[in-house]
């Protein structure tokens, strides 16, 4: 199959108003570990069970927490496996830090991409698919082209080979 038939139809489509719906209680157990959430989700979620957050409220949030805290709950609607969540809060000085960094940093390189997988393997529960969408949502670029979200799903559709516009990521693994 050709995706260009559906050129335009997929340029076309609202994908910044893509949104999901997570609940607080979903969070809790994280809560009860790490000291800050609970009052950074009592400021997220108000007195609503639920919070709603679409890609545009994502991208249009300033602090860095709170714009990976967003990207979780987005991504991960009914919670992450095991420990991932409560292991990646642990190091989220870490994480902001380097987001932040190259955020602000023109022109990041191939260099700058394995730099900072080397440090993410250090945070059990941060792989791709978590690390890919934090990169799209602080809109980072290394050798300028803009990072992509990537997970196994994806991988395994380019792996299937059905999509010939997708044939050059048939190699692409997690």
């Amino acid at each position: 199959m050709n995706m260009d038939r559906y050129k335009v139809l997929i340029s076309n489509l609202p994908v910044r108003q893509q949104c999901f719906t997570t609940k607080r209680t979903t969070w809790t157990k994280a809560e009860n570990e790490i000291h800050w959430l609970n009052n950074f989700n009592d400021k997220l979620f108000g007195d609503n069970k639920t919070l709603t957050i679409s890609r545009q409220d994502i991208f249009e949030t300033n602090e860095p927490r709170e714009k990976i805290i967003k990207t979780i709950y987005w991504g991960y609607t009914a919670g992450m496996r095991g420990n991932h969540f409560i292991n990646i809060l642990k190091h989220m000085d870490t994480i902001e830090n380097v987001l932040q960094t190259l955020r602000e940093k023109p022109n990041s390189t191939t260099k700058d991409f394995n730099d900072l997988t080397l440090t993410f393997k250090n945070v059990a529960g941060l792989g791709l698919s978590t690390y890919s969408k934090l990169l799209y949502f602080f809109e980072i670029a290394f050798n300028d082209n803009p990072c992509l979200m990537l997970d196994q799903r994806l991988i395994d559709v380019f792996a299937r080979k059905r999509f010939s516009n997708f044939r050059q990521f048939d190699k692409i693994g997690y």
